[in-house]
């Protein structure tokens, strides 16, 4: 199923906020979606798994905190998408995830991978100076599919 990038951004916001009832200052977020690629139509719940790992392995053993950033923008015909967060990073979050290797990144990964076959690039680096990104990159059309 799909729906609309801003769909899924609309969620995100939705599960940021109720986080935020939970961790109080020690979140913040931004999400940064082009008026122009909001039409676009994106697997359901693509994002926020990914917004859930920097929340639970990032931002939580984090005394401060942190910032989770979540992008969309549109580059040599393709769709980037990505979610950064300022947290531990992953040589500290490594005892909790292996590298992109958890339930839900696989879960996604295999996802993705149904429905985008190898025209989908999926990375997960440090977040320089702290923290950890995750980049999806995949072509989708602009159209909005209805």
């Amino acid at each position: 199923t799909e729906h609309p990038l801003s769909a899924e951004f609309a969620r995100l916001e939705d599960y940021l906020e109720l986080m935020k009832v939970r961790m109080g200052s020690r979140l913040r977020y931004t999400l940064n979606l082009p008026k122009e690629l909001a039409h676009i139509a994106v697997p359901s719940l693509i994002l926020q798994p990914l917004v859930e790992n920097s929340i639970k392995h990032g931002l939580e053993p984090k005394v401060a905190g942190g910032e989770v950033i979540v992008s969309a923008q549109w580059l040599n015909g393709k769709l980037h998408l990505s979610v950064a967060d300022t947290g531990v990073g992953m040589a500290a979050a490594a005892a909790n995830v292996s590298n992109g290797q958890g339930f839900g990144m696989v879960q996604l990964r295999e996802r993705l991978a149904t429905r985008f076959g190898d025209d989908i690039t999926i990375e997960c680096i440090a977040n320089k100076p702290e923290g950890t990104c995750v980049n999806m990159v995949f072509s989708v059309s602009k159209q909005l599919k209805t």
